[in-house]
């Protein structure tokens, strides 16, 4: 299970997730136990564990859920599984916040109390020079999940004779597609996202014909924690199969995020600062099969190399350096 490992260990080392781990483990985990099984394991798993562990009880734990279609034995995808164990959590968490919230109202009123865990909303937004747009946004109640690696996109849609259109959306790891030839770095990759989109065939509500639409992306929210996912697996139409993207992509322990990449609303905050914390690297020259492993920083200014049971120190400078051996798939980023 080397995708697992090589995700829960640059949890492990994040701060705020650890510390959070650790505080619901004694305070909370036991009050919901039979409710909570991702957050059990992972406070059994974090706080009994040697450098390199199997993680067989988060694996079970996820497989119980049942958004989890995943079996033991197929390709896994580390950035896949990372995104159920963070939705798992939030789900569990969030379940604490109802029931607490439905047993106050209980207490209160004598009956119950439910609220949805999301909503569509949408509303006239005035911008720079009085220009409105239609803005629309998926709302998600607050966890501890969303406060550490929650952030929010914003892709505005422009059609000639209409408003724009604005849509919100929340990510926990930011996909970053490398495969454009211009796509050298993290900071490309980053203005790639905001390269305008053209949509065809789109009807306009004013016009009532079909016409061409811009479509532009920008991150408005940044999150405490950023993790950044390089799409290396892509589909070949040409063969009919995924293949994957083995070009060297540039990043340092340091990332500056600001201009052009920020929605012009949040500009005026200047640049975000963020210090890397652990990369997730796949070995392997095919999407099929391969291997993970993962670089972690500890507090004591030293990255260790986790390989299953391996375990080594390395330096900074092998850490963001290209290899044919093994190619960057996820970074981890922390807010200076």
């Amino acid at each position: 299970m080397c995708f697992m490992n090589a995700i829960l260990q640059p949890l492990l080392h994040c701060v705020p997730f650890y510390n959070l781990i650790k505080q619901l483990g004694r305070n909370v985990a036991y009050s919901f136990k039979s409710n909570t099984p991702l957050m059990d394991a992972l406070y059994v798993k974090y706080f009994d564990f040697s450098d390199a562990f199997e993680p067989v009880y988060v694996y079970d734990a996820l497989w119980k859920k049942s958004n989890v279609d995943s079996i033991k034995g197929r390709q896994e995808d580390a950035e896949e599984f990372l995104g159920f164990l963070l939705d798992g959590l939030h789900e569990e968490l969030l379940f604490g916040v109802v029931q607490l919230a439905s047993s106050t109202a209980s207490d209160a009123t004598g009956g119950s109390s439910s609220k949805d865990t999301g909503e569509e909303d949408a509303w006239v937004e005035v911008g720079p020079k009085n220009k409105t747009a239609t803005t629309r946004t998926t709302e998600i109640l607050e966890t501890p999940i969303v406060q550490i690696f929650g952030g929010r996109t914003r892709s505005v849609v422009k059609a000639q004779g209409d408003k724009e259109r604005v849509t919100l959306e929340p990510f926990q790891s930011l996909q970053l597609d490398i495969a454009p030839d211009h796509v050298e770095s993290i900071d490309d990759a980053l203005l790639n996202l905001t390269v305008p989109e053209t949509i065809k065939g789109v009807t306009s509500q004013n016009l009532g014909i079909a016409v061409d639409a811009t479509k532009q992306t920008y991150i408005d929210v940044f999150p405490s924690v950023l993790i950044l996912h390089l799409k290396r697996f892509v589909y070949d139409q040409s063969c009919g199969t995924t293949r994957k993207l083995r070009k060297h992509v540039t990043f340092e322990t340091r990332l500056k995020v600001g201009g052009n990449v920020v929605a012009p609303g949040a500009r005026r905050a200047g640049q975000v600062v963020y210090t890397l914390f652990a990369v997730v690297n796949h070995h392997g020259k095919y999407a099929e099969g391969g291997h993970y492993t993962c670089d972690v920083y500890r507090n004591n200014e030293e990255w260790l190399r986790m390989d299953d049971e391996s375990v080594e120190k390395v330096t900074g400078v092998d850490v963001v350096q290209e290899r044919e051996d093994r190619q960057a798939y996820m970074l981890f980023y922390a807010k200076c």
